[in-house]
């Protein structure tokens, strides 16, 4: 059987989970494919495909980190197909992020999303390059939202400066490198070394423009990634298999770069 790890969706629990989605929606403008519950994630795989998720919900309020994660974890141990990725606020203050990235690590997390726009910090604020350090030191990979033509927070630039000031820390950039910026992406990021997953590639650039960017990074670094609500995994997966990869590189963006990079 094939095997995939989708390494960007976002889940939340049932009575909030349609109303987040819509959220996300209203934000990007976009019609959500997935309702952003549990269920509906799984219940579209890719058929005859032996899945693995990434999951993950970036805190937008300090008071939401702690719940948010142990829904998370929780989640993750009623089902071994969800690798769970917690978060952190820097409104928590450092003392409390730091202790809470120490706790979630400790109770199975595999990695952090940050998504500057939503939680409105600047991805390289110096407050925030000591908590990348840390989890840096705990073997935490940290998965960026990166790029949006509309903010300043997250732009490849800023990205860059992350990966300058903490290069220790295993950066993994979404929506390859640029959400809507794409032509910032390689320019900024495409000498670093660092992953991106291909989440929101397709439809927005053409099969040659994804394949060129892929390219660009190099195929041993780039996740596969749906950003579920907002795509369903089947239907990701299936703007990426008709790309014209061989089957080799095809696996190392489905499976093999995700399992390398955390361990698996």
């Amino acid at each position: 059987m094939k095997k995939l790890i989708d390494f960007h969706t976002h889940i939340f629990p049932d009575p909030i989970a349609n109303r987040a989605a819509a959220n996300v929606g209203e934000y990007y403008s976009l019609r959500m494919e997935g309702d952003g519950t549990a269920k509906t994630l799984r219940a579209h795989a890719p058929a005859g495909v032996d899945c693995r998720f990434v999951i993950s919900s970036a805190a937008m309020k300090a008071k939401n980190v702690v719940a948010g994660n142990d829904f998370l974890l929780s989640k993750a141990g009623e089902d071994s197909a969800y690798i769970p990725f917690g978060s952190f606020h820097p409104e928590m203050g450092e003392a409390e992020s730091i202790a809470e990235i120490e706790r979630i690590a400790e109770a199975g997390v595999k990695g952090i999303k940050i998504h500057p726009d939503f939680q409105h910090l600047f991805i390289d604020a110096p407050e925030m390059l000591t908590l990348y350090r840390r989890c840096a030191e705990l073997g935490l990979p940290i998965l960026f939202h990166v790029g949006d033509k509309n903010t300043d927070y997250s732009t490849p630039k800023r990205m860059r400066r992350v990966c300058d000031s903490v290069p220790e820390l295993k950066v993994v950039a979404a929506h390859l490198g640029g959400y809507s910026v794409w032509e910032q992406a390689t320019e900024f990021l495409g000498d670093t070394g660092i992953y991106v997953d291909c989440s929101e590639a397709r439809p927005y650039l053409s099969e040659e423009e994804t394949e060129a960017l892929i390219r660009s990074f190099g195929v041993d670094r780039v996740l596969f990634g749906s950003d579920y609500p907002v795509f369903r995994t089947d239907t990701a997966y299936d703007h990426i298999n008709a790309l014209s990869f061989s089957e080799e590189e095809k696996e190392r963006i489905f499976y093999r770069n995700a399992e390398e990079l955390l361990g698996l």
